[in-house]
């Protein structure tokens, strides 16, 4: 039973990375991925004894499963070193590619020249695979075709797991491959054990203790394969939850920004799906902020405007001074006639009012060509972030979107920050940009 979780587990994690290349661009990495874990499976299924006796049956060859699995962990090796030296490998595609076919010609060469060693030793009596290993590593002598494997495994596994520990780091990334560097540096310790074994050094570990540690090996594989489709998993599901309810705002005011066929692929792609719906509100929303002030504002400058006139209509000219000031501001020789067409105009341009018609109505903030500014927006990308620290600066944000909950029209837009703060400061990427937004905004909500 434990055999068939490991052999699952390396066949999931097999069947994730062919999915992943068959959707992505497939490189050497992926391919060279796909043969280790894969052949990896094959080698823990066929040391289960059922599927052994199955096989040997099947082909009329006792014990044929020993040399197929030998063949298997010499493909698992030859993936292994292929991954590992193209990730490290500063060549060109190219070069890359070229050392990757001479790694397999001789990962090949070495297993047809141990299943030729296997069958010029003859039929053996069937016996379980641990068996067959007692019999044949006896001390003070290793059969060929044995010693040609294990010794191509335990210098192309020794090269990954060097390289393994060298590359890993605390990512997410590094800390499968420390995990995945572990279960290698297992299989290379139980390998050992097999050779100490065939040394005559037999006291040290049994064949039994070297292949509960070559299990273990294959788990760790396993495990350090899974672990990023794991933690993407679990991060994913955390990120969701958390971009959640500024999802659900915006989304209430701005509905067409959801409109279109939604992925159904991966947790991942469906979070970085709703993450630039939230980036297109944001936007959005501050486009449509910025414009409303910058409509008040306008207005505000023109009931100012207004005002004086009004001031100076009102202005009682029989006093000398009075006059005096008017005439100096007007330059008119009739200080008891109503200002002319012309006088208005010139009043117009102190005010810095475009057409002496606004005086008509100065509360009208309907004119369609006062929302001509929307059209001059800077581009975000073209502003500088505010120099405060980002978590504050996406409190801010956060704020703003809050403050407007259930709000219309310029109650909604009375706290908008500026365009400037919706700028993502310089360390932060695009997705962490709005995931700091969202975890301050749900701080923010009941």
């Amino acid at each position: 039973m434990i055999v068939w979780v490991i052999a699952g587990l390396l066949g999931l994690a097999t069947g994730l990375r062919i999915g992943w290349a068959l959707v992505n661009k497939q490189s050497l990495v992926s391919t060279a991925m796909i043969v280790a874990l894969g052949s990896l499976g094959a080698v823990a299924a066929l040391n289960w004894q059922p599927l052994t006796l199955l096989i040997d049956r099947l082909l009329r060859w006792p014990n044929i499963s020993v040399g197929l699995s030998q063949t298997a962990l010499i493909a698992c090796a030859a993936g292994s070193c292929v991954m590992i030296t193209t990730v490290s490998s500063i060549r060109t595609p190219e070069a890359a590619k070229k050392i990757a076919i001479a790694q397999y010609g001789v990962a090949a060469v070495i297993a047809a020249a141990s299943l030729a060693v296997f069958f010029s030793d003859g039929q053996q009596p069937e016996m379980a695979p641990e068996e067959y290993l007692k019999n044949n590593l006896n001390a003070g002598g290793l059969s060929l075709s044995l010693l040609l494997p294990l010794l191509y495994v335990l210098l192309a596994l020794s090269v990954m797991a060097w390289a393994g520990l060298r590359h890993s780091n605390r990512t997410r990334r590094g800390r499968a491959l420390f995990v995945f560097t572990i279960g290698i540096v297992l299989i290379v310790l139980a390998l050992a054990f097999f050779l100490l074994r065939a040394a005559g050094t037999s006291g040290l570990v049994g064949i039994g203790a070297a292949a509960t540690l070559l299990g273990c090996a294959m788990f760790m594989v396993a495990a350090g394969s899974l672990l990023p489709s794991i933690e993407d998993w679990f991060g994913a599901r955390q990120e969701l939850h958390t971009i959640q309810p500024i999802l659900d705002e915006l989304g209430r005011r701005h509905p067409d920004v959801g409109i279109g066929v939604r992925p159904r692929g991966p947790l991942v792609f469906r979070v970085a799906e709703r993450m630039s719906l939230i980036s297109d509100a944001l936007f959005l929303e501050a486009t449509a902020a910025d414009g409303a002030l910058q409509h008040a504002n306008g207005a505000l400058s023109r009931a100012d405007g207004a005002g004086t006139v009004t001031a100076l209509r009102s202005t009682d000219f029989s006093d000398a001074s009075a006059r005096k000031d008017t005439h100096e501001l007007g330059d008119r020789s009739d200080l008891g006639d109503e200002p002319n067409s012309s006088d208005l105009a010139d009043l117009c341009d102190v005010v810095h009012l475009s057409d002496p018609a606004d005086l008509s109505d100065p509360a009208d903030l309907s004119d369609p060509a006062d929302l001509s500014d929307l059209a001059d927006l800077s581009d975000l990308a073209d502003l500088t972030a505010p120099q405060v620290p980002p978590r504050e600066q996406a409190e801010v944000v956060a704020s703003w979107i809050h403050q407007g909950i259930g709000g219309m029209g310029q109650a909604r837009h009375a706290a908008f920050p500026g365009l400037a703060w919706l700028r993502q400061p310089a360390t932060y990427s695009d997705r962490e940009w709005i995931l700091e937004i969202s975890r301050q905004y749900r701080s923010l909500v009941p």
